[in-house]
């Protein structure tokens, strides 16, 4: 009898070091089926955002084609650059004339040149309003269009308070037009 217990024992130990048992494998299969779920839904997230970024690309694309071959496009470019330039060439005649000191006896000084600039900045201004009037915008060109002509508003503005406080030598409207037309840039 003796003999009989140790062959059960001794195939019992066999048994937990060989092959696995059912329920251990069952166990296995379903952590890997687990660990498969997670990257089948890890895999549909980057699938939707992958979809998302082509229907993106497509619309831009399908903008695009509207837009390519427009002459209209390229004559606003040319339109837009030559007004850069000018207000470009204006501003910095402007800020030379500024950067000296802004008591009183200086602005009485500056008033002419002050306005020769400011006379250039405006015709810029108006060149671009009436060549910019002819031509077919798409939506974004609409916009930066718009964005110029807030600008140009603020420009004046601030060129009016500047000429006013110049003509009655009077430093605090003159830096507050200065201040006017430092934040026009904003709306560019």
């Amino acid at each position: 009898m003796k003999r009989m217990l140790y062959i059960p024992l001794a195939a019992l130990v066999l048994s937990a070091c060989g092959d696995p048992s059912i329920e251990q494998e069952l166990e296995q299969a379903n952590e890997r089926n687990e660990e498969l779920k997670g990257i089948l839904q890890t895999e549909e997230v980057n699938l939707q955002k992958n979809t998302q970024r082509l229907e993106a690309l497509k619309e831009d694309i399908s903008k695009m084609k509207s837009v390519i071959g427009n002459p209209d496009i390229n004559s606003y470019v040319d339109i837009v650059s030559q007004y850069a330039d000018d207000m470009e060439q204006s501003l910095s005649e402007m800020d030379k004339l500024m950067s000296g000191d802004s008591d009183s006896e200086d602005l009485a000084d500056m008033e002419s040149e002050f306005e020769e600039i400011s006379s250039d900045m405006i015709k810029a201004m108006e060149s671009y309003d009436e060549n910019a009037s002819g031509v077919e915008l798409d939506e974004y060109l609409e916009r930066q269009h718009s964005a110029i002509q807030i600008a140009n508003g603020e420009i004046r503005t601030a060129l009016d308070t500047l000429a006013n406080g110049i003509a009655s030598s009077n430093p605090a409207l003159y830096e507050q037009g200065l201040e006017q037309l430092r934040s026009a840039h904003e709306y560019y």
